[in-house]
């Protein structure tokens, strides 16, 4: 269903409707449902799996409870470590928390500290490992099998973001950029960026795939560390970790380049990338030569917008180019004026495909308004400095990418979200009221996975 025509159908509900649904809403309780019905009950035995940095005889909490904690932090939307201290003090968090780790022994919340000083330890490929075991189960569960490309290619989309600014440098591994302040003095910035793989599962669920910190080696390297050296990292690791799942790489025009398109071949995936003068000014030159010459095939009336699509195969064989370049160019009028799409990909684009082609090729967006976006702007802040280890620096980064998976589920999943719909904030206000008041028990539930049905909006 389209996003309009729930708002559209939304708008029937009067305030009596939506108070009935709020109050049928099973808050904190759900969302135990949802990670134990998507991962059959295997979550908690994953994280407990993960080799525990700390020594035996100090130890209180299982990996369950910190990583739990750290999920709820994310999800409940709690904006530093010392507020999830003062939020979370309250025995039904404690015994919501003692459910949710399967932890029946725990007897208090887990202090900030605490939880600092477990991340400043743990291995990222810890977390890494646990998110790849959700992606896996998810991909398997073969409920998410329409979402693919021609019914065969599972969309990922790359693309990078800044996460951390300081003035000085904060450590070795921090990549730095010289400005000009508006004095006109010139000083240094330090920073640190990440690359994301998010795989597209479905119209509204863009999960994380795939991380690589962008990161120097170490302090005065001659050459600093890039998104480009990152997606070659990256999508090494993915393919290690995935070996047998047919992708289609989308990309904006940084990865349209002959490496990247070289890596894809090696590895049998597609690529559909965005085609800009800028990066690959030979081939965009000739296409449209040949375009506006009559050579390239045209569809009329194409996609939603009713606009026009052009393809040409195979430019790069009167442009000098080794990997394969077929272009397909999507434009279309309205209001705002004219939008034009240009995409090179490795696919043959005929007539049956280009209108699903040009489609997914507009689904790029989806990372930034559904994953950046939300992650910086709106509960989840990843921007936030939780710490200044660098390890727990990661591994706080890793945590909201696998609090972030929970979540979409839980809203793709949640009635009152269908029903009335709810916002990402509200609901994670909702959860966050339900976590700290609401007191429940394993029998609670128990009973909503014998009772309830789970369907996708």
């Amino acid at each position: 269903m389209e996003v309009d025509e729930i708002k559209t159908r939304n708008q029937w509900k009067t305030k009596t409707d939506k108070r009935k649904a709020k109050a049928a809403d099973k808050g904190i309780v759900e969302l135990i449902f949802i990670i134990r019905h998507f991962f059959k009950g295997k979550f908690n035995d994953w994280i407990n799996e993960m080799t525990d940095p700390r020594h035996p005889s100090y130890t209180v909490y299982t990996q369950s409870d910190l990583v739990n904690l750290g999920i709820l932090k994310n999800i409940c939307a709690v904006g530093s470590m010392r507020q999830m201290n003062e939020t979370f003090n309250e025995d039904t968090c404690i015994e919501t928390l003692a459910i949710m780790s399967g932890n029946a022994s725990l007897e208090e919340m887990p202090d900030y500290g605490t939880l600092n000083y477990y991340l400043e330890q743990l291995s990222p490929e810890c977390l890494s490992g646990l998110r790849k075991k959700m992606a896996t189960e998810l991909i398997r569960s073969k409920a998410f099998n329409q979402g693919r490309l021609q019914g065969k290619y599972w969309i990922v989309i790359l693309d990078g973001t800044g996460l951390f600014h300081f003035q000085e440098r904060h450590c070795e591994n921090c990549l730095v950029r010289e400005y000009t302040d508006k004095d006109g003095n010139k000083k240094k910035g330090y920073y640190h960026k990440v690359l994301e793989a998010k795989i597209l599962l479905a119209e509204n669920l863009v999960i994380s795939l795939g991380t690589e910190f962008i990161e120097n080696e170490q302090e005065g390297v001659a050459k600093q560390d890039c998104e480009n050296k990152a997606a070659k990292r990256l999508m090494a690791r993915i393919k290690e970790e995935y070996p047998r799942l047919p992708i289609c790489i989308l990309g904006d025009g940084l990865y349209c380049v002959e490496p990247v398109m070289e890596i894809c071949r090696r590895y049998g995936w597609k690529y559909l990338l965005n085609l800009k003068e800028g990066t690959q000014p030979n081939i965009t030159k000739e296409y449209f030569y040949l375009a506006d010459n009559g050579e390239a095939k045209t569809i009329e009336n194409a996609c939603r917008e009713k606009g026009r699509i052009r393809y040409y195969n195979h430019v790069e064989d009167v442009a000098g180019k080794t990997e394969v370049f077929n272009v397909l160019e999507y434009e279309y009028k309205d209001m705002e004026g004219k939008h034009r799409f240009l995409w090179a990909t490795n696919m043959d684009i005929k007539k049956q495909n280009a209108e699903e082609l040009a489609a997914c090729g507009r689904k790029r967006w989806k990372i930034e308004n559904e994953g950046f976006n939300n992650q910086k702007n709106g509960i989840y802040r990843i921007e936030h400095l939780n710490s200044r280890n660098s390890n727990a620096m990661k591994n706080h980064y890793l945590l909201t990418q696998i609090a972030d998976i929970l979540m979409q589920l839980y809203l793709a999943t949640n009635k009152l979200v269908r029903n009335i719909g709810q916002s990402i904030k509200n609901t994670s206000s909702r959860l966050l009221e339900s976590f700290r008041r609401h007191t429940i028990n394993e029998e609670d539930v128990q009973y909503i996975e014998r009772h309830t049905a789970v369907h996708f909006l």
